[in-house]
């Protein structure tokens, strides 16, 4: 779904110092976006899994989300890791996660 590299590059992180974090999270993030998707991943004829639109920006955030939770910093309302940057509002929450961040998931989550 995101490869540590492409976290890296949207994230805007320069140094290595979280990417044994990040490793560890991706499967998990994926985990929990196929799980509020609700649906299995779509399957190209090859059989190859085909991820939503915006569904790598979306990993992002919850990886983003997740390295800041880590520390048990929750309830404050900034997080910052390299370049990237995003506001919490840890009061309106769905699945342990922002509901903005629920809201892309489900938008492509639905049946078609």
């Amino acid at each position: 779904m995101i490869t540590l590299d492409e976290y890296r590059a949207i994230a805007g992180l320069k140094d290595t110092s979280k990417d044994s974090q990040i490793e560890a999270l991706i499967p998990l993030v994926e985990d929990d976006y196929l799980s509020i998707r609700n649906r299995d991943w779509d399957r190209a004829e090859d059989g190859s899994i085909v991820y939503p639109d915006g569904s790598k920006l979306t990993a992002a955030e919850m990886i983003t989300y997740r390295l800041s939770t880590l520390s048990g910093n929750v309830g404050y309302s900034s997080e910052s890791v390299g370049d990237y940057s995003m506001t919490l509002d840890t009061h309106d929450m769905l699945h342990g996660y922002p509901r903005h961040i629920i809201t892309k998931i489900r938008r492509y989550g639905r049946a078609r």
